[in-house]
């Protein structure tokens, strides 16, 4: 039987080139799927993490949205963020 199909790939090795392109061709893309499917999962937990975040608490002398840059927050003066 094995002598059988290797006389059939001798005269006409085509369909098995055929085969194996094609079996390399999906194992490509399937690479290709998995490495995108790993970059998409892991945006998608980076963004959730950084929306999920806790802000930074300010630091002595920083300056804030809310509140007037004068303010030291309890600190001293000369660890303010400008001095007026």
């Amino acid at each position: 039987m094995s002598s059988l199909l290797l006389t059939l790939a001798r005269e006409n090795p085509w369909p098995g080139i055929a085969l194996a392109s094609l079996n390399f061709m999906v194992a490509l893309s399937l690479v290709g799927m998995s490495l995108l499917l790993t970059v998409t999962i892991g945006t998608l937990a980076w963004l959730h993490e950084l929306a999920d975040r806790q802000p930074a608490p300010l630091r002595c002398g920083e300056p804030s949205g809310l509140r007037m840059p004068s303010t030291t927050l309890g600190c001293t003066p000369r660890q303010s963020w400008r001095k007026f």
